[in-house]
């Protein structure tokens, strides 16, 4: 039963913060913490998690990296994303998902060209190939309105496993243009 085993897990973090013997561990507890809340769309109890995660250790790159990435799938709170998506970026250079996450808030916010630069370095560091990546390129270029190359992209997200609905949704976007 999947709630049972989501409920032990919970559980044992709640456990291990009792053992954490440094700021920078409870952060980590913390953050697993927020990334099953989010996992179970607990959304505002996933963000409290995050928040005491930065608490315990403002330096959490892989924090900073998943909260920022969900406000902005989310809309909320952008600035607050965008500023946490540049702090992991700094915390951890050259992370093509941190890269990614950044380039996204910037998205989000309407800085096309910030994003298109930095997805431009998280693609040329990305070597699993993701289909989220190409994806969300393929996206920044369409708002830049260089349709041949948005295409190109999102072909690529398609190849690599994305939803071909999806795919196919934003393909209607170009054919008007």
């Amino acid at each position: 039963d999947s709630l049972k085993r989501e409920r032990e897990a919970l559980d044992s973090y709640r456990n291990a913060l009792k053992y954490a013997g440094s700021d920078s561990l409870r952060s980590v507890v913390y953050g697993i913490m927020g990334d099953t809340f989010h996992q179970k769309n607990q959304t505002n109890k996933s963000y409290d998690y995050y928040e005491k995660a930065l608490r315990a250790d403002s330096s959490n790159a892989m924090v900073l990296n998943n909260y920022s990435y969900f406000l902005s799938t989310s809309d909320r709170e952008l600035e607050k994303a965008l500023k946490m998506g540049r702090r992991a970026t700094d915390l951890s250079p050259g992370n093509p998902t941190y890269l990614d996450t950044y380039a996204w808030a910037c998205y989000k916010l309407g800085q096309y060209a910030e994003a298109k630069k930095v997805m431009q370095q998280a693609i040329s560091l990305d070597r699993s190939n993701s289909a989220e990546l190409s994806l969300h390129y393929g996206d920044i270029l369409y708002r830049l309105n260089d349709y041949f190359m948005a295409s190109v992209y999102w072909k690529k997200a398609l190849e690599r496993g994305y939803d071909a609905e999806e795919i196919a949704e934003r393909f209607k976007l170009i054919e008007g243009k």
